[in-house]
């Protein structure tokens, strides 16, 4: 009799395991054609779309924070799934996926990668991803500026390539756009942490004091490569590991 195939054991990453504590990021799959009907370069709708999904996805895997721009999430969560890594890069990012689908009526989909991370180093993870909002934020408004004036894409694609952020900084500056002065989520990104908070009542009598942990979101986060950026965050990471 021929033997049968261990096909349990060709599972390839199966035993991948993460550490304890990780970053998840989540980046959506094409969406310059899925928000082709959203305000160019950014829609306020879309923003909170994104910030109530990482919201939900915060409160279903207990993640410490999300920072979140354009189509992007992130998140620091720890002992998800047994740490299995194909467990979580698939659930997180279809968990995130849906969420946001049903918020926009139609599907989209994220990918999604596991990066480690010491605790100490994640506002330098923080720092290079909010980098790339501010570069992100320079090449989106660059583009749809020339758009207005060349009409075609590919062209003003080809002109932006390459381009150093200061070069895109002067193309918007000398069309009467300063970079700088634009919404400070554009620029900087959106930050979303648990706070825990006191409320009290009466009962039977008397004053009872509790705590409660709530969701509260920074439409402009510090600059995280600053002292108060490397504090918040670190209060934020503190916070959490005792809960």
């Amino acid at each position: 009799m021929k033997k049968k195939k261990d096909w349990k054991a060709r599972e390839l990453y199966s035993k991948l395991l993460t550490p304890n504590i990780f970053l998840i990021r989540l980046d959506g799959r094409n969406f310059s054609k899925v928000l082709d009907d959203f305000e160019k370069p950014y829609d306020l709708r879309f923003a909170k779309i994104m910030v109530d999904s990482c919201k939900e996805v915060m409160r279903e895997f207990n993640a410490a924070f999300a920072y979140t721009f354009s189509d992007e999430a992130n998140f620091l969560m720890k002992d998800v799934f047994g740490c299995r890594l194909e467990k979580i890069n698939s659930i997180v990012a279809s968990e995130f996926a849906s969420r946001v689908s049903l918020k926009l009526g139609f599907p989209v989909s994220f990918d999604s990668r596991i990066v480690f991370a010491n605790l100490d180093e994640v506002w330098e993870y923080l720092s290079w991803r909010q980098n790339e909002a501010w570069r992100n934020h320079l090449n989106s408004y660059a583009f749809y500026t020339l758009l207005k004036e060349i009409k075609d894409r590919r062209k003003v694609q080809k002109l932006l390539e390459g381009k150093k952020s200061s070069e895109l900084h002067d193309i918007l500056y000398t069309r009467g756009t300063n970079p700088a002065k634009t919404p400070a989520w554009q620029r900087r990104g959106i930050l979303l942490y648990w706070k825990e908070l006191e409320f009290e009542k009466e009962f039977r009598g008397k004053i009872v004091r509790y705590r409660r942990r709530r969701i509260f979101e920074s439409w402009d986060p510090p600059l995280f490569d600053t002292d108060e950026g490397k504090i918040f965050i670190n209060n934020i990471i503190n916070s959490w590991i005792k809960n």
